[in-house]
């Protein structure tokens, strides 16, 4: 008698959310993003909208040029070490002026400040 293999089939709709998300934030269209990966944007598409599961050399492609932690969605029930909001505002902080900066301090003390916690 032949055994069969238990196995887990995962979900990749919610990362392909999460890809047509950084995508949009990043102001690109599927065409763009397509020839930057060398994909069709009806292959874009299908990943984003239907949880197509990507070769995986596009799949770190857009994962990397996009700083979206895979911890959070291969691991959901564990705390991840930086979501993908941390890593994609830690990324676009590295673009700001120091003054700029100081704006986004000031929201962050005014936060902590309403929650108690203080800043630190």
């Amino acid at each position: 008698m032949r055994k069969t293999k238990e196995t887990h089939t995962f979900d990749f709709r919610p990362l392909g959310l999460a890809i047509r998300e950084a995508r949009e934030r990043a102001g690109l269209s599927r065409n763009d993003l397509g020839d930057k990966v060398f994909y069709g944007k009806r292959h874009i598409a299908d990943i984003e909208n239907i949880g197509a599961h990507p070769s995986f050399q596009l799949f770190h492609d857009l994962v990397t040029m996009f700083n979206i932690s895979v911890d959070e969605y291969f691991y959901p029930t564990k705390k991840v070490e930086k979501s993908t909001v941390c890593r994609q505002i830690e990324m676009s902080m590295d673009a700001l002026s120091d003054e700029e900066l100081l704006i986004i301090q000031g929201t962050i003390d005014g936060i902590m400040k309403s929650k108690g916690t203080g800043s630190k």
